[in-house]
């Protein structure tokens, strides 16, 4: 008979997602990176009361679609993934409800657009510090969480829920190589050469680059992502720079 991980983590295997993680909420006080960067109405215990565990899915991003951000095609798969996150966690939370348990499906992206991140620039749940407490990888130059299989290349989403999910914590090892490639390819100039937490991505400049490409039709931008070489297969096709230049040319007038 399969134990309450074994179920959740069916549940998501039979939805397509094969990467997930468990986290304790205790984790969200203890740990150093997390708890200097996640104030307390932010953590799990302010937005689920009696919660015990977050549980944490990813969905890759071919990098494929990567290579040709940002375009149309980078742009569309971005909205197809937060959708299938979206439903993803609402299933599993259902299930757990189905078994007795409170479970909070918690939304991709916790803003509302531009204008919000301008409003604000820190959502009400960081899915990537629920992430690296799940022990799926850790952060990069970037401030995106890198795994080992995908690098920086994956989005998560979470679920809050009062089953007592045991998780393995933090991965305990640095997968950056701090390679300064994301410094020196980001157009914005948003980033510096650094660890996570000490350097800090500029939002106000990365958001005015999303600002422009949402004009286009074509945020987010996805140049950090895309350059980096952790967890990046040295084989297998890629587009054409002809055909990376015809994609980028549908865009919004």
């Amino acid at each position: 008979m399969l134990g309450l991980k074994e179920k959740i983590t069916s549940v998501a295997e039979s939805l397509g997602i094969f990467d997930i993680g468990f986290a304790d909420v205790i984790l969200w006080d203890s740990d150093p990176l997390v708890s200097s960067r996640i104030s307390s109405e932010f953590r799990p215990k302010s937005i689920l009361s009696n919660s015990e565990s977050v549980i944490v899915i990813g969905i890759p991003i071919p990098s494929s679609i990567l290579d040709t951000a940002p375009s149309i095609a980078y742009a569309q798969t971005y909205k197809n993934i937060n959708s299938m996150l979206d439903m993803a966690t609402q299933r599993i939370a259902m299930e757990l409800m189905n078994l007795g348990f409170d479970a909070m499906p918690l939304p991709r992206d916790g803003y509302h657009g531009i204008s919000g991140l301008r409003e604000s620039s820190t959502a009400f749940f960081s899915h990537r510090h629920a992430a690296y407490l799940a022990g799926l990888g850790s952060f990069g130059n970037n401030n995106v969480l890198l795994t080992g299989k995908y690098g920086p290349r994956i989005r998560f989403s979470s679920i809050i829920t009062n089953a007592k999910l045991s998780g393995k914590g933090p991965i305990g090892k640095d997968l950056c190589i701090y390679c300064g490639k994301c410094v020196r390819e980001c157009p914005a100039k948003a980033l510096k050469v650094g660890k996570y937490p000490d350097m800090i991505t500029n939002k106000e400049l990365c958001i005015d680059r999303s600002e422009m490409l949402a004009k286009q039709g074509i945020s987010p931008c996805g140049i950090c992502v895309s350059v980096c070489p952790v967890g990046r297969k040295q084989y297998g096709g890629k587009p054409t720079d002809e055909s990376i230049k015809i994609i980028r040319s549908y865009v919004k007038r």
